[in-house]
Parts: C-alpha cells; structure tokens; sequence
C-alpha cells in the first residue's frame, strides 16, 4: 500500500500566495523532468571495452590457434615417406649341429625396404591439411564478426534497460510533484481539486512498481548474459555508460554508439558504411562473408578428398634390397656374400566396386558442400536485405519522433498544465499528458536501439567482406 494520504478537504478561502508558490514550482518540474540527470561518478564498461574483452577471452579463438598448428603440423608430417623397413634374420641353419659354416646355404641377412606413396596421396594430403589451417584463420575471423555482434546486442540491451530505469525515475519524480501539488490545491481548498484528483495520481504511481520490476529484471538478464563472455560475473560496481552531459539527450546516445564501437575496425563513418550497404549488391558481395567463405573451403577440402580416393585407384609401390652373410666353410674353402634386389606393388583390380563408390562418394560430398556455399549466401543476402529494409523504417520513425511527436507532446503536456491550472482542464488529463512525454521519449529510445542493433547486424554482414576487399586493394 502506498504511504500516501488524501487529507481532508478545508472549507477557507484559497490561499492566493500558497496557489502561486505551487503553481511556479509544478511548472519548473514539469519543464525540467525531461532532461538528463547528472552522471554519476562510477565505473562504466563501454561497448569498445565488452568487445575486446570478449575477443581476449574467448576458448573458442584459442582454440583455433591450437587447430591451426596442428593442421600445419599435419601437412608437414603428410608429405614425408612412409618409414623404411628394416629387416635381419639367420637363414638356412642347420639343425643337426646348428654350425654357421657347415652348410652352404646358411647365411646372415639383412634388407632394407621402402615403400612408396600410392599416386600423388601425399601431395593432395599435404594441401588439404593446409587448406584445413587456412579454414582456422577464416573461422577466427567469422567467430570474431560474431562475437562482435552477440556482445553488442546483449550490451545494447543492458544500456536500454538501464536507460530505461532513468526515465522511470524521471516519471517517478514527476508524478510525486503533481501528487505533492494536487494536496496542497486540495487541502487549501484552491479550485475544483477533489479526492480523484489526488487518486489518480497516486495510482500512476503505483503502477510504476510493475514497470520498476520489469526493468531491473531485463537489466538483471542482460547484465548476467554479458557476462558469459568474459568468463565471469561483472562486478557490482560496473555499470552501463550513460550521457555525459545534462546537454546530451537520449536521443545522441546511441548514433555515438554506432560511430565509436560498431564500426570502430572499419575506418567507415557512419554515412559511408549507409553508402557501403546501399550501393552493394548483397548476393554478390557476401559470398566473401567470412561464413560463405568458410563452406567454400569446405568444397576445397572435399576436393582433395575426391582427389585421395582417386589416388586410391592406383598401384603402390615398394622397393627392397638385401645382403646375405655366409661364413667361410670348415675346410677353409671361401663363400661368396649374396644381394638381392625386389620390388613388389599390390594389384588394386579386385576391389574397383568399392573404389568406384568411394569416389562416388567424395564427390557427392563435394557437390553437396558447393550446394551449402550457395545456400548459405542466399540466406546471408535474405537478411541483409531485411535488415536494410528494418533499418530504413527505423529511421523514418526517428525522423518523425524527432521532429513532431516529441514537439506536439510537449505542447500538449503545457495546454493541459494551464487547463488544469485555470480550473478549465481535469488533474487526470494533466498526468496523462505527461505521462505521454515519457512514454515518446521511452519509445524514442527503443527505436534508437533497435536502430543499433539493426547497424550492429548489418556490420556483421558487410563488415568482413569490406575487409576483404579492402585488403584486395
């Protein structure tokens, strides 16, 4: 229940200087709600700091770095010989007397024996594994644009909600002056102040409770989803930057935004990257999007694996040599020392049914892989195509809140004030209009973040692929 008490209405006449003093101060607070508080003195995170935390910490780039040493190490390893094979045995022993030099055919040998890669699977091994750790790097870079999405919508989401408590706080105030206004008009008596009057607002008040609640709660999950990226809670005393000035409007803040994180590693000011975006043809340019790209290589690699079974077709080869040891006979008659040379290579010709279908196989994964680039690019060009459009009526709406709706709002709220000040207008009429203020100026707000994250998604889309053409040139 709300402590506030709807006193007792006096029957003395108005009191003509109280009317006045009351009246000055309602108008003061009514001209000045609207704008900023002062900051206050606290340890902001911006959106510049959230991004390169998240990029230092994340598992997932660390991990690639590890990935990508191997793979390298991979093709290193892929392009040596199978080991040699070396061999040593006692032929031909005699089993009456188990002497060396008794018979002529006993003899000590030793071989060595190569064996050959089959075709050119070493070749086509090595490539592909250094395919495989160039597809690290593209995947670095896609998981980067990502995460520099993800962080920037959960931090807009965070500013939002508690930008949103601020402009809560401004309803609040307001409110409590018309009530405080409303009491003494009613107590003293002044006009056609009555018990509803004082109601009224003091159930706007109340209904602020479920507004505060839902607030904080969105504050709670967005604060508590950022910080998933560092590995860690944030600490109590971290907070979402707010303006820095009573003279900088909600209305600058998130265009500031965009300006000095969204677009921070491009060299793009914000008209150029709209240039960028709206002077590219999406289905051309995002097929070098670094998650096309990524599919693309995956083709790379079925390519080399189409091009190892085909290898698997061919002969393998194996070259050996040989050299026997016989010891002297035991009438001192001299033996001569044996070498051998060979070659063996297997006949793959009874096995070509499971050949044919292996090959069979790696090129329908090839086909399917050149199927997923193309569906992949359709699916990125699709949304940036409807975030165009999104961004596009967002700022048709900016335009209109900016020019009119904040404008005829105000005057609105000052005709209902001298209405209600003259005895002409209804108490309820005053703080529904200004309630209407803040209610523009929270819609206001919603639209410049959501403009935000519409630019946020789209530099997602177009930002790696300017990058790439940048480093083209």
């Amino acid at each position: 229940m709300s402590n506030y008490s709807v006193p007792k209405k006096v029957n003395e006449s108005a009191n003509r200087p109280c009317k006045v003093s009351a009246l000055f101060a309602l108008i003061f607070v009514l001209s000045s709600f609207l704008m900023a508080n002062k900051p206050v003195v606290a340890q902001t995170l911006s959106l510049e700091q959230a991004l390169q935390l998240a990029i230092q910490y994340d598992p997932l780039l660390k991990g690639n770095a590890h990935r990508k040493d191997r793979f390298n190490a991979e093709a290193e390893a892929s392009s040596y010989w199978a080991n040699p094979q070396v061999s040593a045995s006692v032929q031909n022993l005699p089993t009456d007397g188990f002497a060396f030099d008794q018979e002529p055919m006993t003899q000590f040998k030793v071989g060595l024996k190569q064996q050959l890669p089959r075709g050119d699977e070493n070749l086509y091994s090595q490539q592909k594994y250094q395919v495989m750790a160039d597809q690290m790097s593209v995947e670095s870079q896609a998981r980067k644009a990502w995460l520099k999405r993800e962080v920037t919508l959960t931090w807009l989401d965070w500013v939002y909600a508690t930008r949103r408590i601020g402009l809560l706080d401004k309803e609040k105030s307001l409110l409590t002056q018309l009530l405080d206004f409303t009491d003494s008009r009613y107590s003293q008596g002044v006009g056609a102040a009555a018990q509803q009057d004082i109601l009224q607002v003091r159930l706007a008040l109340l209904s602020l409770d479920d507004k505060y609640v839902q607030a904080y709660q969105q504050k709670s999950e967005a604060r508590s989803a950022l910080s998933k990226w560092f590995g860690a809670p944030l600490d109590d005393s971290v907070s979402a930057p707010l303006a820095q000035s009573t003279q900088e409007s909600t209305l600058s803040y998130p265009k500031r935004i965009e300006l000095d994180a969204i677009l921070n590693d491009s060299n793009l000011s914000l008209s150029s990257f709209l240039t960028v975006i709206e002077s590219s043809e999406p289905f051309s340019i995002l097929q070098h999007h670094p998650e096309a790209t990524l599919l693309k290589i995956q083709t790379q690699i079925e390519a080399q694996n189409l091009n190892i079974a085909r290898e698997q077709t061919k002969s393998q080869w194996a070259f050996e040599a040989s050299y026997g040891y016989r010891q002297d006979a035991q009438n001192g008659a001299s033996r001569a020392d044996f070498v051998s040379l060979g070659v063996q290579v297997d006949l793959p010709l009874f096995n070509k049914s499971r050949q044919d279908a292996s090959i069979a196989a790696a090129a329908s994964k090839m086909s399917a892989s050149e199927t997923d680039f193309r569906l992949k690019v359709n699916e990125l060009a699709a949304n940036a195509e409807v975030l165009k459009s999104r961004l596009s009526a967002l700022s048709e709406r900016k335009a209109l809140y900016e020019t009119a709706l904040i404008g005829e709002t105000q005057q609105l709220s000052e005709a209902e004030l001298t209405a209600y000040t003259t005895d002409t207008g209804d108490i309820g009429d005053v703080v529904n209009a200004n309630l209407k203020q803040v209610q523009v100026q929270d819609d206001l707000l919603k639209i410049d973040i959501e403009r935000a994250r519409t630019l946020a998604s789209l530099a997602y889309l177009y930002l790696p692929t300017h990058a790439h053409f940048s480093n083209k040139e």
